[in-house]
This record gives C-alpha cells, sequence and structure tokens, in this order.
C-alpha cells in the first residue's frame, strides 16, 4: 500500500489501511467459502433436505450475496477513506446493502421461530411450517420484505449517502433509521432471544421429566443424568452463541445508524467489520455447530468418499431414535 496517512481522509497510516483492507479481503473469502460449502452439502445431502435447512440455505445465499456485492464497496471505501463513485451508485450500493442485510435479519428471526415451534409447540410446528413449499415462501415472503423496506432509498425518498466513518452507503434520514432499527432489529433481537431461551427451557424439563420417570421405575439414572446434563449444557451453548453473535454483530452498527455519536473513528469501523462478520459467523453457528451438518461437511471435505457410507446412515438412523431432547440438540 503507497497511500501515505497524509492523504487519507480518515489519517489512518499506510499500515492500517494495510491491514484494515486484507482483514477485510480475509473475511470477504472467508465469508464466500463457508456459506458456499453450506449451501453445497445442503444441496449435495438428502438427509439435510427439510424445512429448517431450506431457511438456513437461504439465509447462506443471501450472505454469500452480501460477499460478491456490497462487501466489496466496502473494500474499496476501507481503501480510499471515501466514496469514489457516482451519487447514483451510492443510492444503489446502500439500497441493496439495506435488502441484504434485513434479508439476513428476518432469516434469521425466521430460523429461531422455527426451531421454537418445532421443540416447544410441535402441533403449531406442523400448521405453521406444513412442508417444503411454506418454506420457499416464507424465503420469498423475507426477500419482500426487505425489498418494501429499501424502496424509500431505491425510489429516492430517502436519500442515501456515503457515511465516513462507517465506509458504507447510509439513509440520511436520522428518523427513518430510528424507526426501522428500533422496530425491525430490536424486535427480531427479542424475538431471538425469547425462542432459544424457551427452546433451553423446553429442553431442561424434558430431561427432569426423564429422570423422575426413570426413578419412578427403579431405573437407575446416573447414566442417562450424565447424558442429559451433556445434552443440557451442549443446547445451552448453541441458544446463548446464537442469541449473543447476534447482539454483538448487530449492536453496534444499529445503534450508531439510529444515531449520531461522537465515538473515535475504530469505534465506527470495528462496528462495520461487526456487522459483515455475520455472515462470517452463521456457516459455523447454523452449520458447524448442528452435528448432521458436522457429518455433512465431513463428507464433502473428503471429496464424496463413499466408504463410510453405512456409518453414516446407520448414525442417521440413530439420531431418528433419540429422545425428544437430543432431537432439541440436532435442531438447534
Amino acid at each position: 500500500m503507497s497511500k501515505s496517512s497524509s492523504q487519507d481522509p480518515l489519517d489512518r497510516s499506510s499500515a492500517e489501511i494495510g491491514f484494515e483492507v486484507s482483514l477485510a479481503l480475509l473475511m470477504g473469502l472467508s465469508v464466500m467459502f463457508g456459506n458456499l460449502l453450506v449451501v453445497f452439502v445442503i444441496n449435495k445431502d438428502s438427509r439435510l433436505h427439510n424445512v429448517t435447512n431450506m431457511l438456513i440455505n437461504n439465509l447462506a445465499l443471501t450472505d454469500i450475496t452480501m460477499a460478491t456485492i456490497s462487501m466489496p464497496f466496502w473494500i474499496v471505501c476501507l481503501y480510499t477513506g471515501s466514496w469514489i463513485f457516482s451519487q447514483k451508485l451510492c443510492q444503489i450500493a446502500g439500497s441493496v446493502l439495506t435488502i441484504l442485510a434485513y434479508t439476513s435479519i428476518f432469516t434469521m428471526g425466521l430460523i429461531a421461530i422455527n426451531r421454537y415451534l418445532q421443540v416447544v409447540k410441535p402441533i403449531l410446528y406442523r400448521k405453521v411450517f406444513p412442508g417444503k413449499r411454506a418454506a420457499r415462501l416464507y424465503c420469498v415472503l423475507v426477500w419482500l420484505v426487505a425489498t418494501v423496506i429499501a424502496i424509500p432509498f431505491l425510489g429516492g425518498w430517502v436519500g442515501v449517502s456515503y457515511n465516513t466513518r462507517a465506509s458504507i452507503c447510509t439513509a440520511e434520514s436520522s428518523v427513518y433509521r430510528s424507526l426501522i432499527v428500533g422496530t425491525f432489529i430490536t424486535g427480531i433481537m427479542m424475538t431471538i432471544f425469547y425462542c432459544y431461551f424457551k427452546i433451553y427451557k423446553a429442553v431442561k424439563e424434558s430431561t427432569e421429566n426423564l429422570n423422575s420417570h426413570d426413578q419412578e421405575n427403579g431405573v437407575s439414572t446416573i447414566n442417562n443424568s450424565r447424558r442429559f446434563d451433556v445434552t443440557d449444557i451442549n443446547i445451552l451453548k448453541t441458544c446463548f452463541t446464537v442469541a449473543c453473535a447476534f447482539f454483538i454483530t448487530w449492536s453496534p452498527i444499529s445503534f450508531f445508524a439510529a444515531r449520531r455519536t461522537d465515538l473515535p473513528q475504530k469505534v465506527y469501523t470495528a462496528s462495520t467489520y461487526l456487522m459483515f462478520s455475520s455472515s462470517l459467523l452463521n456457516p459455523f453457528i447454523y452449520g458447524i455447530m448442528n452435528p448432521r451438518f458436522k457429518r455433512a461437511f465431513k463428507r464433502a471435505l473428503q471429496c464424496g468418499c463413499n466408504g463410510n457410507a453405512n456409518t453414516d446412515d446407520y448414525q442417521a438412523r440413530n439420531e431418528a431414535r433419540r429422545e425428544h431432547s437430543g432431537e432439541i440438540q440436532a435442531a438447534a
């Protein structure tokens, strides 16, 4: 990087610019690889063809689009410290970023609701998510709602300008930003925390009921209790990770979008990194932490080796026979 700090609008040194751009490039490539792998294994492995994984597939496709369309503009702006393209392109880039961000956010909320109904209210779940067609419809609705939110940008009714501190194009109207953040992001955040808290609570109650049933029938509960304790802990970790990851990655940028504050430049830069890092974390949170995805990832990375096909089938059949709490762990 030959760009000197005196030429940089943000007064960064060449080393700082190089570090920020390199980190952003690495993040973009990682987002592409992780989410492409998720899409590949979902479409390749028939055992992953279910309603929930269709939602996860939609989330991965959204993150891939984020990495291919929005992140390159961000990376260029990190290098230049300014918007070097036309105002019209800034309006389009801000609109596209809004659509992708809210599609991602709404899909994460939809996944949380899907998990909640599947675990806590299975009868209602079969009505709300009757099959793959319903899942496709929900995915389309998510994209439509996110697009509706961006219509004021696309139509020019709400101005879009380059935010030098955040290195992205955002809405100029503070009222509009506050309304959107307060209504949607805060609402989705509360929904995610509520759903995963209820999931963990349901697993805990299921564990206690099973242990009580074993005790009443004179069955030794030492090994079962240990197994269920491990299940509870794993589900708690998963629920805690999902909720906290959403809060950490989206709260800072949402706060700065809702109100103007006079904080150091590095704080704004970090908030944008956190926002885009959500696309990097999603494959790990919704894929790799799931036992079924782990085996699918393993098979994919082994270049489709068929040597363990029988073992995988045996494990898949065993999964279907697990108690309700074990099934919740795979779902969460």
